[in-house]
């Protein structure tokens, strides 16, 4: 089951980026490089190791700006954001050291690939992968590293061992409610979820569970459940890239349409998109969305929960972006 060299599967992506660290010598005291427009959650990973976090700047094409005099870091994360390949050769040159080793952050990329056909999270010495975030599990990430002789490969631990836990009722209810949908003419899932968040409110709660703490604390669960496990053996890949792909085209006549605008313009060959990303602030979103909706091209929501101290500005562009999430 899943016995790939060079890649260890855990829970979430960021016990896999504890590894990633830790395989690249980052200890504590250490400063790693990260976008500003980044989720919270990576944090606790460096937390997790005693590392700090410098962030840097990126453009509306969710690049790392040109430009930029990089300080000195033991580590530097480029994320490949919603499926679509980060410029790594661009990161290079922003480096104060050309020693200093990239993390590819490949959360959103799943079966994704840059225009050489390298897939993403390989594209560097270490990257990570969240296979959650692409297909539904009950959890599945993995870090994927290429030994050129500087890893501290004795840093590794034993793989974790799957678990064989009853699965959460709210998995299982998510995942048939999924199957329904997929073959009902009623948007099952979106009555779903509205259901939950008037409920939410009623109670007093926000609309959306929130984690506040995932900025420091590391999930509890570690290993990987067997299902996850057995579900990512099975997928079809060259049917899930179509049908990702086929929503992304399907989404982007809707915002020609529209005039909505989003960082990128084009469908590389390559990619499998996790979504479609457009910006908040364009003139006719709401008509936008309303299409997204009849048209049950997937579920909008907004990303990332930024670290409370992300240094993007209040006023970037990028704090109205909004995605189409593919995820069934």
């Amino acid at each position: 089951m899943l016995r790939e060299p060079n890649r260890r599967y855990y829970a979430y992506a960021r016990h896999a980026l504890v590894t990633a660290l830790r395989l690249l010598r980052v200890r504590d005291g250490s400063t790693v490089l990260i976008p500003e427009f980044i989720c919270r959650d990576v944090l606790a990973s460096l937390r997790a190791i005693g590392a700090t976090p410098e962030f840097y700047a990126i453009d509306e094409q969710l690049q790392p700006k040109t430009g930029l005099a990089l300080p000195p870091a033991a580590a530097l994360m480029v994320v490949n954001y919603f499926g679509f390949p980060a410029d790594v050769a661009r990161a290079r040159t922003l480096l104060a050291s050309l020693q200093t080793p990239i993390i590819e952050d490949n959360a959103h990329g799943w079966l994704s690939a840059d225009q050489h056909g390298t897939p993403l999270g390989s594209r560097t010495q270490v990257g990570i992968t969240s296979v959650r975030k692409t297909i539904r599990l009950p959890d599945g990430a993995y870090v994927q590293w290429n030994d050129d002789g500087t890893l501290d490969l004795g840093a590794l631990n034993a793989p974790p061992s799957p678990r064989t836990d009853r699965l959460p009722l709210s998995y299982r209810l998510r995942r048939s409610i999924a199957e329904l949908d997929a073959r009902s003419p009623i948007a099952l899932m979106s009555i779903a979820r509205s259901t939950v968040r008037v409920l939410r409110r009623t109670r007093g709660q926000s609309a959306v569970d929130e984690h506040p703490t995932d900025e420091w604390e590391l999930p509890s669960v570690c290993s990987p459940h067997r299902e996850s496990l057995r579900i990512i053996e099975q997928v079809d890949h060259v049917e899930e890239v179509i049908r990702r792909r086929e929503l992304f085209l399907r989404c982007s006549g809707f915002a020609d349409e529209f005039a909505i605008e989003r960082p990128f313009m084009e469908l590389p060959l390559q990619v499998s998109p996790q979504g479609f990303p457009f910006f908040g602030d364009s003139a006719h979103v709401r008509s936008f969305c309303k299409a997204m909706r009849r048209n049950r091209c997937g579920e909008i929501i907004t990303w990332p929960a930024l670290p409370s101290r992300s240094t993007l500005p209040t006023d970037s562009r990028l704090r109205t972006l909004h995605l189409v999430n593919f995820l069934v």
